[in-house]
């Protein structure tokens, strides 16, 4: 990191925009090696300790150190911290409070999405009936099939597209290709692995609704895009949704996956429910335009 940062220019401020070492360590060379330089540090989310974490217990026992980590350096040496204004914003707070940061360094912000460019993606034709964003253990990998099985007994044909990236998927897709559903949850890889925003919007908008059984959320940005883009979601009960979205997405008691097929198929089904939810979560996502936001940040700057 200190020869990477000998090749930059003097900067009157660095802002790291995760806490994940790869940002942490490059703004620490940045503080040594430029004495005036001011440290922001923005931090997304809480991990949560391994035990309560789906998935791989060595892998999330790593982030969970890491983070920790992080978060001591962020105590010590950020001249600010930005948190969301969510319950993972809270815990972060009272960490880094606990780590001997001053409550004057801590600021309290919202995440935001651009909705000019999620209105103006292009629209087409409805080729699924829903959508699933991020693809991961705690985003709800292990509820996929469960799920999807109920809300096939229920609603024959129904069709779902899982986006995003795919951690440990390699045990589930292989059993829904044993379970004869590799026609009606089908996985969507980009050519090159990644669209642009204008094009990834408009993938979004070939859903009818968004499928949304994640376990953990630090705000939930996926949500707020659907929402934006026209599309109702289903989602657990989480208290960050909870929080952020309140009554604008369809919600499901925590972790109740026959409810959850329930309701996706209530959903697709009552054209009122549909239009409702379409309804407010639109409303709902107008709150939080980059643009108005990033005034607020730009003035806090």
């Amino acid at each position: 990191a200190s020869r990477a940062v000998e090749k930059l220019k003097p900067c009157d401020a660095v802002i790291t925009v995760s806490d994940y070492f790869c940002d942490i360590v490059p703004a620490l060379a940045m503080k040594w090696k430029w004495k005036n330089c001011h440290w922001i540090a923005w931090i997304h989310h809480r991990e949560l300790p391994p035990s309560q974490r789906p998935g791989n217990r060595a892998m999330n026992t790593l982030t969970w150190k890491m983070q920790e980590w992080s978060l001591k350096q962020i105590a010590r040496h950020a001249d600010a911290a930005w948190v969301y204004d969510t319950d993972a914003g809270d815990q972060v707070k009272t960490r880094l409070l606990e780590l001997g940061m001053r409550q004057e360094r801590i600021r309290i912000m919202k995440c935001g999405i651009n909705l000019e460019q999620i209105t103006t993606a292009p629209e087409s034709t409805k080729t699924v009936d829903a959508v699933m964003v991020g693809v991961r253990p705690n985003k709800g990998l292990y509820d996929i099939l469960p799920v999807w099985e109920e809300v096939l007994r229920l609603r024959p044909g129904t069709t779902l597209r899982l986006m995003g990236g795919m951690s440990g998927e390699a045990d589930v897709l292989n059993e829904m290709q044993r379970r004869g559903l590799g026609d009606l949850i089908i996985p969507f890889r980009p050519q090159g692995g990644f669209l642009p925003p204008n094009a990834y919007y408009a993938k979004m908008k070939e859903a009818k609704i968004l499928f949304a059984p994640s376990h953990e959320e630090g705000w939930g940005m996926a949500v707020c895009e659907a929402m934006a883009a026209g599309l109702p979601v289903v989602a657990y009960a989480l208290p960050v949704y909870r929080r952020i979205y309140g009554e604008a997405f369809c919600s499901v008691p925590c972790f109740d996956k026959t409810g959850f097929a329930q309701s996706i198929v209530n959903l697709l089904s009552n054209t009122d429910s549909f239009t409702c939810f379409q309804t407010h979560g639109l409303a709902c996502a107008a709150q939080y335009d980059w643009d108005a936001l990033a005034a607020s940040d730009a003035g806090y700057l």
